[in-house]
């Protein structure tokens, strides 16, 4: 293989210039190639920023669920003390006060 086949098999030239230089055969191969390469990287961009994104949502979402949860988990617990509650005042109050610290829930 020459220099000048080398070069325009590697370098950056227009398919044009590979056409005039190399036969049909080769010149397609090379060209194909180039294609190959530069379509996967295209691909590979836009599906990377969509990968982000997707984790980036999903990292919100998990972030909503650990609140949800540790609000069930606090609330549960607002029940089962007003439950163990040595009177009907007590476990109003405690009650009261979960529903005031979630209010968003009620």
């Amino acid at each position: 293989m020459f220099a000048t086949d080398i070069s325009l098999k590697y370098g950056t030239h227009q398919p044009e210039t590979i056409l005039e230089t190399m036969p049909i055969e080769e010149a397609s191969e090379i060209i194909k190639e180039k294609l190959r390469d530069e379509v996967r990287q295209e691909l590979e961009c836009e599906y990377g920023d969509r990968l982000y994104e997707a984790e980036e949502e999903a990292s919100n979402w998990e972030s909503r669920a650990d609140d949800y949860e540790s609000d069930a988990t606090c609330l549960a617990k607002a029940v089962r003390e007003a439950f163990e509650s040595a009177n009907f005042e007590d476990a109003k109050v405690i009650l009261e006060r979960a529903m005031h610290d979630h209010k968003v829930y009620f």
